[in-house]
């Protein structure tokens, strides 16, 4: 595990919010990803990037154990959060995604109020002892998620009502709002307009205060604009990971310069 040693040195070991070591995932007798190991550090936006089908999002889904909904799908490996085994038996996937918020490729916001799409997981999680520490959640959530403005008047109105973008910025609000410490965006842009995608853009340079967020993304562009940290993937395999701005103009490995280069992908 050479690789592992680099990666350690390479890190401020204290910064580190995720570390995956060795980490398969086998879909039935497919191995989608192999041998995976990262660190990814707190308070930072790491993009996942590489060609459709390489495992990008596939990963991203063991972060927070969404992978366990497919029946098929067999993870091993060791893959922790502040140092704390996040598929120990022990450990509940309902809390721990409530830890790990997750944003989605198309805007799913409930078909439910605007308030009630982001009460919605403080409530099951026990957050609020009233209305009024309800209310001030939402509202924080809300201007989290940089949409309070636009819909402080209309709490009341179906989340499914506003724009697409407003429907994403909703959704990362609902995320947000169970106090997570990890933010995973699989493409939250990819159904947005120009627009809309440099407010999600924006937004997610805020949120790095915040948390530590990791971000799928097939624009490489995206990827050079928003995060800090880059993990190119390619058929399963993480490939090369380092500085954003070093993966795309140094990189190491011919495969990630093939890709950056657009010859693959």
């Amino acid at each position: 595990m050479n690789d592992m040693r680099k990666i350690e040195r390479d890190v401020d070991m204290n910064d580190v919010k995720i570390s995956a070591k060795g980490v398969q995932v086998y879909y039935g007798t497919t191995h989608a990803i192999k041998d995976v190991d990262v660190l990814i550090q707190d308070k930072t936006v790491t993009a996942f990037i590489g060609p459709s089908g390489c495992g990008k999002s596939t990963f991203l889904r063991c972060l927070n154990r969404m992978n366990d909904t497919i029946d098929i799908c067999r993870v091993t490996g060791d893959i922790r959060i502040d140092g704390d085994d996040i598929y120990d038996k022990r450990v509940d996937p309902v809390q721990l995604r409530a830890k790990v918020g997750m944003v989605f490729q198309k805007p799913n916001p409930f078909p439910k109020s605007i308030y009630d799409n982001v009460a919605y997981g403080p409530r099951i999680h026990g957050m609020a002892k009233n209305k009024a520490d309800l209310d001030e959640i939402v509202e924080r959530a809300l201007r989290r998620g940089a949409i309070w403005d636009e819909v402080k008047d209309r709490l009341d109105a179906p989340g499914t009502g506003l724009s697409g973008g407003q429907q994403q910025r909703l959704c990362i609000a609902r995320a947000v709002a169970t106090e997570p410490e990890v933010l995973l965006m699989d493409e939250p842009c990819s159904a947005l307009d120009p627009i809309a995608t440099g407010q999600v853009e924006e937004l997610i340079d805020e949120l790095r205060n915040d948390y530590s967020v990791v971000i799928v993304t097939h624009s490489m562009q995206q990827a050079a604009r928003v995060s800090q940290k880059t993990a190119f993937f390619h058929l399963g395999n993480l490939v090369e990971y380092g500085e954003t701005g070093q993966i795309f103009t140094n990189p190491q490995d011919p495969r990630t310069e093939s890709y950056i280069s657009g010859k693959i992908g």
